[in-house]
């Protein structure tokens, strides 16, 4: 079996807001797209879980978080265009960001994260992306996120879809010396799925 994760999305607001606080230039709905797949990246191969746990699909523009898209999509419809949030997590999004009505739709905080929400090995790996990744123009973003072996594994260019489902077992490609850890992780799935009892007992 390939891993599987729950999406988190107390933790999702909480990264969210976490980078939206940093004085990064231009946070927009497509950098703060890539900085969390990278996060995301990092804490599983580091920790053995991503942050926020939303499935990652293969897009014309880069890895790209599903639901993440979408609440930031609905985001910006009540924002910049006065729609009424159509969700409870929409509705939570629009109180705790701002998108500002400049070129590039920018996001800020309005309110501090929900440190509850987050561990301290979350915070730890968003920093790292922060500083490793946050001054990157959106076009370096976009380069080194399609050069990822989980991307190139299952991005076609040539289809009339443009829609392709990664796969977590493929962040690691880049990282061999963790097929061990990965071995493990799937193990502990398949046994948290046989005997779910046992393992939250």
């Amino acid at each position: 079996m390939t891993l599987s994760f729950e999406f988190d999305f107390e933790a999702t607001k909480a990264a969210l807001l976490y980078l939206a606080s940093k004085e990064l230039s231009q946070f927009d709905k497509y950098r703060a797209i890539k900085l969390l797949f990278l996060a995301d990246r990092e804490h599983l191969l580091r920790f053995g879980r991503p942050i926020t746990g939303d499935k990652y699909n293969a897009l014309p523009f880069g890895p790209t978080g599903d639901r993440i898209l979408n609440f930031l999509g609905e985001l910006e419809s009540v924002a910049l265009e006065g729609e009424l949030p159509k969700s409870p997590e929409v509705a939570e999004l629009v109180a705790s960001l701002e998108v500002a009505e400049d070129e590039y739709s920018t996001y800020h905080a309005k309110v501090e994260p929900d440190w509850d929400a987050l561990s301290k090995s979350d915070i730890n790996v968003l920093n790292h992306v922060v500083e490793e990744h946050g001054h990157k123009s959106f076009n370096e973003l976009k380069k080194f996120t399609h050069d990822m072996t989980a991307y190139k594994s299952v991005w076609r260019e040539d289809q009339g879809q443009r829609k392709f489902p990664m796969v977590f077992d493929d962040f690691f490609a880049e990282e061999p010396e963790k097929s061990g850890f990965l071995k493990e992780l799937r193990e502990n799935q398949t046994i948290a799925k046989a005997f779910p009892s046992t393992m939250n007992a």
